[in-house]
């Protein structure tokens, strides 16, 4: 009997959707790796009645985890790796925004959102006189910097200006957010026939490790933890994850 060629090479995409299911089923993008892992506790009796070996074996599975490797970063992916929460920063335009500074040159004076360099900024000194640009200072990406002999004192400035559309990632405030996770699959090495992953309830990680200056594409590194999912019952049905395979 002729055996099928069963070869594998996985790609696809994988969703996230909050468990309770208040918001959609989207994608994370662009993933390089996806693999689970699992833990087993294992009691074994010995065989003392000569011969050596197990006279039985207990095996449990004692924890089951999942890792991503995200390679888009995007502020719902950054959320993920540092458990923090998503949210749209105005683009209503700002003025006189009040914001402190020493009047040393090359001093970096960050506005509290990106600024739309394409609209106009105004500066102002702590008594309401406008200061010029080119003189007292020069536009960065983030706010301003200041120049040498500038008019800018250790008393403040005020800034009026339009922030340019961003989200803004909240670092470690959310601890206890659940996901369904799916993986819409296709395996490349069977002219991409598809598979689906379904895994019904996970929670991520902390990332150890996020860089952001690199010579090389930057990679998000996501550890999942897979939970039993108390909705799903009935024999032969996995708490865990369900895997649907094309035949």
């Amino acid at each position: 009997m002729s055996t099928i060629d069963r070869s594998f090479i996985g790609a696809g995409s994988i969703h996230l959707q909050p468990y309770d299911q208040s918001a959609p089923l989207l994608p994370i993008g662009n993933v390089s790796e996806f693999t689970f892992s699992f833990e087993e506790d294992r009691k074994e009796l010995k065989n003392y009645l000569g011969g050596g070996g197990n006279r039985n074996v207990l095996s449990r599975v004692s924890s089951v985890t999942a890792s991503i490797v995200a390679n888009d970063f995007t502020a719902s992916n950054i959320s993920l790796a540092l458990r923090g929460s998503v949210t749209v920063a105005t683009t209503t335009p700002i003025t006189d925004e009040l914001l402190p500074s020493h009047g040393v040159e090359d001093e970096l004076i960050p506005f509290n959102h990106l600024p739309d360099l394409k609209q106009s900024v105004t500066v102002k000194d702590s008594t309401d006189t406008e200061l010029v640009a080119g003189v007292d200072y020069e536009l960065a990406k983030s706010g301003i910097k200041v120049l040498v002999n500038s008019s800018i004192d250790n008393k403040g400035v005020k800034v009026s200006y339009t922030p340019i559309a961003s989200n803004m990632v909240q670092a470690l405030v959310e601890s206890g957010r659940e996901f369904v996770l799916f993986m819409e699959g296709l395996n490349d090495a069977q002219e991409g026939l598809p598979f689906n992953i379904r895994v019904h309830r996970v929670k991520f990680s902390p990332a150890q490790n996020l860089g952001f200056i690199s010579d090389d594409f930057a990679s998000l590194s996501l550890q999942i933890d897979v939970l039993a999912d108390p909705s799903i019952s009935g024999n032969g049905l996995s708490p865990f994850m369900q895997i649907d395979l094309a035949t």
